[in-house]
């Protein structure tokens, strides 16, 4: 650990010590989130903050790029069939660095495990594109919206009870981008294209 890291560590503690206040009557507070959010680990995501929430109500699965992989689609069946959520919410965002690192071919074994669903996906937009708009390059936009779409299609193809649950009408799925810029929240469609017409994302 360096110096700096270590006085980084301790304000972290300081502060903690001045916001930190025991649980309400010495009692362990309940957990019953309302819903499930899949997001990327961007430090700039707050999906309590976005979605007006409280501690508890919320149960919030982050990895870079909001991709739905094995570890992603365990840890929400867990909240679909131990916590009883029944709404599953895949929130990507603009300025994502997982899906830029994506596009622009990074090869570093490193990321490999988290560019790899997005790189598929790109994959497919970019078949996609190439019948629609074959003289124009791929918007990042255009992956980012995607990016969520396939995500959602991943999680209701799901052959566990995450999957079940959802084929059966227990469980519902959205997909959704936020503006960073704008703060503004718009929901993605199966095809990963806005729902509401005229969305700037």
């Amino acid at each position: 650990m360096t110096r700096d890291n270590g006085s980084k560590w301790e304000r972290l503690v300081a502060a903690h010590e001045v916001v930190a206040h025991p649980a309400s009557g010495g009692v362990m507070p309940e957990h019953h989130p309302q819903v499930a959010v899949l997001t990327c680990a961007d430090a700039r995501i707050g999906p309590m903050a976005l979605f007006g929430l409280e501690p508890g109500e919320a149960f919030v699965v982050r990895v870079a790029g909001n991709s739905a992989t094995a570890d992603v689609v365990a840890s929400l069946t867990f909240a679909v069939e131990a916590l009883g959520v029944d709404l599953v919410v895949v929130l990507g965002h603009t300025g994502c660095g997982a899906v830029a690192a994506a596009m622009a071919a990074t090869t570093d074994v490193s990321y490999s495990p988290i560019l790899a669903p997005i790189d598929e996906v790109i994959e497919w937009c970019a078949a996609q594109h190439d019948l629609d708009q074959p003289a124009e390059p791929l918007a990042t936009s255009t992956v980012l919206r995607a990016n969520v779409a396939r995500n959602v299609a991943r999680l209701r193809r799901d052959r566990g009870p995450l999957g079940a649950a959802i084929a059966a009408g227990r469980v519902d799925v959205r997909g959704a981008v936020v503006d960073l810029i704008s703060g503004e929240l718009v929901e993605i469609d199966d095809t990963g294209h806005p729902i509401r017409p005229g969305s700037p994302i």
